[in-house]
């Protein structure tokens, strides 16, 4: 039930000047995630929570990482079989389909503000995160009058709610973060109007990544 109720965003990543528009905001967010995911060891496993079209999770994988895209979308999910990922189809307010400490990373990118409960989503990334397992978050910040003005400008431009039921500020973000995971840094990129939280689950084990 849960994976029917959220609208579709394929159209996002099929208009050619979309996907313009995403090439040049995924830059600087794909700089951030190679630098937070540097640590990892060969054939890690990694997770896209939310992935879109999969392009963002396609680009950070090395050769011999199993890469997991996960959305309720079919349409984007078949472009991210397309890519090389793994797709599974599921809807994050529900559990995750995965084992305990699945993954060595987790990406949720533009994600956890559509959640209906991000503390809870974010609880379950934490489940299926190895000890030391790393998390990068992206979400737009709402405390910023410039993202404000953005997003009426994105309404006006494309008629169509941004579908944001649980906006983050710096410190809410913080909030949820710190409740789950450990090394917290928070930063902003693309003129603040991407907000990024990387977290690592406690504990280290024999192959986790190390800081």
């Amino acid at each position: 039930m849960g994976v029917e109720l959220r609208p579709s965003f394929s159209e996002y990543y099929e208009r050619p000047l979309y996907r313009i528009l995403f090439r040049w905001i995924d830059y600087r967010k794909l700089a951030v995630i190679r630098h937070a995911l540097a640590t990892l060891h060969s054939n890690a496993q990694l997770i896209d929570v939310g992935c879109g079209s999969g392009q963002i999770l396609a680009r950070v994988a090395r050769a011999g990482d199993l890469a997991c895209a996960v959305d309720r979308d079919l349409r984007l999910l078949h472009a991210a079989g397309r890519r090389g990922l793994q797709p599974v189809r599921t809807d994050f307010d529900l559990q995750l389909p995965f084992a305990d400490e699945s993954f060595d990373a987790a990406l949720m990118i533009d994600t956890i503000e559509h959640a209906v409960e991000p503390r809870r989503a974010l609880e379950d990334v934490r489940r299926i995160l190895r000890p030391g397992g790393i998390v990068v978050v992206f979400t737009p910040p709402y405390d910023s009058v410039r993202w404000i003005l953005a997003e009426r400008l994105h309404r006006l431009v494309t008629r169509r709610q941004a579908d944001h039921i649980s906006p983050f500020t710096r410190e809410s973000l913080l909030w949820a973060m710190s409740s789950c995971f450990e090394e917290l840094r928070i930063g902003r990129v693309n003129g603040k109007l991407s907000m990024y939280a990387i977290g690592r689950k406690a504990g280290v084990t024999d192959g986790a990544p190390k800081a």
